[in-house]
């Protein structure tokens, strides 16, 4: 089982095409782990070193004393260096696409480019409470929820409740680290990214679907309009994730946005 101990915690990670000069580097969502990806990592090693990794807390990788967004970040960039990568694509769906923004934020000259799928560089009121409930229902249950929770991004429909009326559950290994995560997003609301976004340089993918029911397109387009170097693609008919519900149509753009950019 590929791990690296970086002192305060152990860090899980699979990789392929180690071979290749440029990593491409896999983030998870909210409470998820690079499992998500292991489908893709065959596909993708034709043409990068891929790299797919638990965040602190998830997965396979251990716990850990602290939570925050700039750990998750650090823990990236250790990642990368112990497995000697100096830069990288690094992509990253719904809550990876937060830490993304994070990493390349604290670490810009690690970023060859970023690609951010399915989330956002802020949130509203409705959405910040909505995303610290989560956090409260998956470690206090329906005792959290009381009365009607918000959407998760503005002008959509998921919301805490769902959690509870879809009986999903969170493994107690894992609560520390998911409640960690849902404060975070929730903490776009008084901390966003926008204003910041000006210094992301490197070239930016961002992708979103018209049918996503928990960040929606608009975060997207906030993105898009506010990273210097961005490309936007909708796809009006995807929900949450463009990686794997257009998978084919994601391939191709990720390796032509590679390529236009010089990166291939």
């Amino acid at each position: 089982m590929p791990e690296v101990d970086l002192g305060d915690v152990t860090i899980h990670y699979e990789e392929a095409g180690r071979e290749k000069p440029l990593s491409l580097v896999f983030c998870h969502g909210l409470g998820g782990s690079g499992a998500s990806f292991l489908s893709d990592l065959e596909f993708w090693a034709q043409y990068f070193r891929v790299v797919a990794w638990d965040n602190r807390g998830l997965g396979e990788s251990s716990a850990a004393a602290k939570y925050n967004l700039p750990l998750y970040a650090s823990d990236l960039a250790r990642l990368m260096r112990h497995l000697g990568i100096a830069r990288a694509i690094v992509y990253g769906v719904s809550w990876g696409g937060v830490l993304v923004q994070q990493f390349a934020l604290d670490y810009p000259e690690m970023c060859a480019a970023i690609v951010l799928d399915s989330t956002s560089s802020e949130t509203n009121v409705a959405a910040s409470e909505n995303w610290y409930r989560r956090g409260e229902v998956a470690r206090l249950g329906a005792k959290a929820v009381v009365g009607e929770s918000g959407p998760a991004f503005a002008g959509q429909t998921n919301s805490a409740a769902n959690m509870l009326a879809e009986g999903v559950t969170v493994q107690p290994q894992h609560l520390d680290s998911y409640v960690a995560q849902s404060r975070a997003v929730a903490g776009l609301r008084e901390h966003p990214f926008t204003p910041r976004l000006k210094e992301i340089t490197c070239p930016a993918l961002v992708v979103g679907g018209g049918q996503d029911g928990t960040a929606g397109a608009g975060g997207s387009v906030i993105l898009a309009r506010n990273l210097p170097k961005a490309r936007l693609e909708i796809y009006q008919d995807a929900g949450h994730g463009i990686y794997r519900y257009k998978r084919e149509e994601f391939r191709q753009l990720l390796l032509d946005f590679a390529r236009e950019n010089g990166l291939l």
